[in-house]
């Protein structure tokens, strides 16, 4: 199956005590990053996808979040993961813009993930059901 763009959400987040979440509301979140790895920068669990940045003042990022048909072709540099989302509805945390927080990716399940920055300050999350359909 050839994976396709099905939706993008693109916003501005503020990196807060070194880090943002996307978060899904559906249920309890349970990613734990690690702060003294600085090798580490993505970090995922049920319903939380956690960015940790070496960058401990607050500051804006930009942010875009992808859901694809399928698995697409891997980005160099990307740093890949397993999400389970309770609702399927994931939102940007915290965020400089209010109005253009949240991405629906179609229900609960498991979800792949696959983040990457293509450059300083700016985090790309591409996302999509490892089944290849609704999850």
């Amino acid at each position: 199956m050839t994976a396709s763009l099905l939706h993008r959400l693109e916003t501005t987040v503020l990196v807060d005590h070194y880090s943002f979440d996307l978060l899904d509301d559906g249920g309890p979140q349970e990613a734990v990053p690690d702060f003294g790895d600085p090798s580490r920068w993505l970090f995922t669990g049920r319903n939380a996808i956690t960015v940790v940045s070496q960058d401990g003042s607050p500051h804006p990022a930009r942010v875009t979040v992808e859901l694809w048909s399928a698995a697409p072709d891997p980005t160099p540099g990307g740093v890949r993961a397993e999400v389970r989302l309770d609702s399927g509805d994931l939102e940007v945390n915290p965020l400089v813009d209010p109005d253009a927080g949240w991405i629906d990716l179609g229900g609960p399940g498991v979800y792949e993930v696959e983040a990457y920055q293509p450059e300083d300050g700016h985090y790309v999350f591409r996302i999509w059901n490892p089944a290849g359909g609704p999850p």
